[in-house]
């Protein structure tokens, strides 16, 4: 490529400092060319070509996407419109470049990352701040010990723009967060997201715990916030944006012997090395060719024309022509599941290593978050109680023979049931619902109400106890709607409680009955623990950011099995039961995959999946189409037997085969929240849904 013709999409303020920038490349002959523009307006289109010197101007962003010669097109529209316009640049072949933040949230996010790698065009999120040579100045500081061992990050950026329209509104994401506060986020990044793991491998600093707060603007958007972050070695970030305080933009590093603060967490104009009694010992003010606008796309650049280099291209799931969503509302038929041909799919990940697809994603599930605790959504983000709505579902248990493919309907029920568990000794199964645990006797068809007193407001996470005595469940108590662990016996004693810290949400237990595994929220993090089925201490096997769920034993005790959203997407891991050895056992680009359930042999491990753009990473909702899919064991050895040699924890865990769907239904939600598998490894149960909407 002799030069890059840059196209700019959208003419808004945030265009013309990009636009300064690139005609400062231009000029400076370093192979960027001021190519064109685009507008909804072609006056305005025009007027910005003519001043910033770019050759074309059109009048509408498909007229433009449209444009063979473009070589990178940068996004400068409101967060809001990111994803609409990204998509139709990706769908026209086009190499882009997207203002941030990427998205107004992480579904949004993972729709336009997973169009990137179908279509193998270059994508990256326009985070300048990690782009900037002042990086190297200061990770060459801290490196060289010259502030000790770094401990805490502060990090402030204010501006008082609650006068510019798409800050107030909440149809166009505004608010401080987006606009703001995701520099105070990446400064914090910057200098804690890593640490050096016991075997010195620099290894990704996993966020444990946040408390987040903000004061809201009159429109409902976040208008002030402050964000206290705790990371796995025990370092600290306390973050403040506002957009209706005084303008304050600085960062601080705080190490055992010293500081450095950074004027401009954005732009980082200058930066000073304090030693520990505060005294200036050296001031540098980086250099910069415009704006540092500059430095990203240089970046781009460079990754376009040398794509051996930045592009990798790997193995998706499996291609499914076969199967289509299947109805079950009719329990008089058989219904063919086929396999799917097992086939996979080819996808090209073209990026930075500055700002990967993964780092885009982490942040956008990380701000999806702290907006959860601010209490604060977007206009065009679906409601929880539009989401949760299942009145007048019908629901459908079935059994799924995973040798012929068949599902055979069980029991069609007029409301909602959940979460089939299969007996040990495989005469019955258990379901919750309206807050109640039901058996369904195989043999008879017979359903009765399993008595549990005052433990009447059951969800669906629950399990049996293997000496067949009674079955633990999640349970919502009165006194404060939260959840905790209780066992119900089916002689008719009064239930025990196990947890008293809430919320836990009960999935698994050792063969033997003595340890119970759970997803707990403690201090705003999800994560899983493990607890004496007797009662007693709880104990922490996972710290990674975001949601870990749905633990459960393999049947020698030995292994847990699990998903986490810490990828960036839903996936599944398995762990030592002592927590060691975590291992990501699926890698879907288009899919968030929950509830990875072992058999009873350990030779099988089914799961369900949900569509990217049908839901967050952190979701698991209703009345989705989902997919059933089914792993196998692709060698037959012990998995603990690599480790006993003394291998590596992802040989002994990486010898399973791609999921393939075996089933495609109306779900989601209660469909397999728990291990269903029937004692002979062949059947599973699951239950589909109709809702009242269909």
């Amino acid at each position: 490529m002799k030069h890059l013709k840059f196209a700019i999409l959208g003419c808004g303020h945030i265009a013309t400092k990009m636009a300064a920038a690139v005609k400062t490349l231009e000029n400076q002959g370093m192979g960027v060319e001021c190519y064109a523009v685009a507008s909804r307006n072609l006056e305005k289109a025009d007027a910005f070509a003519k001043e910033y010197g770019f050759k074309k101007a059109y009048e509408s962003y498909e007229a433009l996407a449209a444009d063979d010669s473009v070589d990178l097109i940068y996004i400068a529209t409101p967060h809001s419109h990111h994803h609409e316009f990204a998509k139709l640049c990706i769908e026209h072949g086009r190499n882009v470049l997207v203002e941030k933040a990427f998205t107004a949230n992480a579904k949004l996010a993972a729709e336009v990352i997973s169009l990137a790698h179908d279509k193998g065009v270059f994508l990256c999120e326009a985070m300048w701040t990690r782009f900037l040579p002042a990086l190297k100045t200061l990770r060459g500081w801290i490196c060289n010990g010259r502030i000790g061992v770094v401990e805490t990050v502060e990090a402030g950026f204010s501006m008082p723009l609650s006068h510019v329209e798409r800050l107030r509104e909440p149809a166009l994401a505004g608010g401080a967060l987006l606009d703001l506060g995701i520099y105070s986020l990446t400064f914090a990044d910057l200098f804690l997201g890593e640490r050096i793991d016991a075997d010195g491998q620099v290894v990704r600093n996993e966020i444990t715990s946040m408390d987040c707060e903000c004061v809201k603007f009159k429109t409902g958007v976040d208008a002030t916030d402050w964000m206290n972050v705790t990371y796995e070695n025990g370092q600290k970030a306390y973050l403040k944006t506002s957009m209706v305080s005084p303008t304050h933009n600085e960062g601080v590093i705080y190490g055992t012997a010293g500081q450095i603060r950074v004027q401009n967490l954005n732009d980082m104009v200058k930066l000073q090395l304090l030693d520990d009694a505060g005294n200036v010992i050296e001031t540098v003010e980086p250099p910069r060719l415009c704006n540092c606008y500059e430095y990203e796309v240089l970046a781009c650049k460079e990754a376009i024309e040398n794509p051996a280099q930045f592009r990798r291209e790997i193995c998706d799931g499996p291609v499914d022509n076969d199967l289509t969503f299947r109805d079950f509302s009719s329990s008089r038929t058989l219904l063919n599941g086929a396999m799917a041909s097992g086939a996979l799919s080819k996808q090209i990940i073209w990026e930075r290593p500055e700002m990967t697809h993964a780092k885009t994603m982490e942040f956008m599930t990380l701000m999806d978050k702290i907006r959860e605790q601010f209490g604060v959504s977007y206009t065009f983000e679906i409601s929880p109680g539009e989401t949760w709505n299942r009145n007048g579902d019908k629901s459908i248990l079935q059994v799924f023979d995973i040798e012929t493919g068949e599902a055979k309907v069980l029991k069609e029920f007029d409301g909602v049931i959940e979460a089939p568990n299969w007996s040990a000794d495989g005469t019955f199964i258990t379901y919750n619902s309206d807050g109640r645990i039901f058996k369904y006797m195989l043999a008879t068809g017979e359903v009765t109400l399993v008595e549990s007193y005052f433990v009447d407001n059951c969800n669906n996470d629950h399990v049996l106890d293997p000496d067949g005595s009674g079955i633990y469940v999640s349970h919502h108590t009165k006194e404060d709607g939260l959840s905790r662990i209780y066992k119900i016996y089916f002689d008719g004693r009064l239930p025990r409680l196990v947890t008293p810290l809430a919320p836990s949400y009960l999935h698994g237990i050792t063969p033997d009955g003595k340890t119970l595994a759970y997803c707990a929220e403690r201090n705003g993090a999800y994560d899983i623990y493990t607890i004496p089925a007797a009662g007693g201490n709880e104990t922490r096997l996972t710290t990674a950011f975001g949601l870990n769920d749905g633990p459960e034993f393999d049947c020698n005790g030995e292994y847990i099995w699990f998903n986490s959203e810490r990828s960036g997407r839903m996936q599944a891991f398995c762990m030592r039961a002592d927590g060691s050895c975590q291992t990501q056992m699926t890698h879907d680009l288009h899919w968030n995959t929950w509830f990875p359930h072992i058999s009873p042999d350990r030779e099988k491990v089914v799961m369900i999946a949900y569509a990217e753009t049908d839901v967050r990473p952190g979701e698991h909702v209703p009345n989705k189409n989902v997919e059933l899919r089914l792993m196998r064991r692709s060698a037959p050895a012990d998995l603990n037997c690599a480790l006993l040699a003394g291998g590596s924890c992802e040989k002994s865990l990486d010898s399973w085969t791609t999921p393939q769907t075996i089933l495609k239904l109306l779900g989601g939600q209660g469909t397999i929240n728990v291990n269903s598998w029937a004692p002979d490894s062949r059947h599973f149960a699951f239950v589909s849904y109709i809702h009242s909407n269909e």
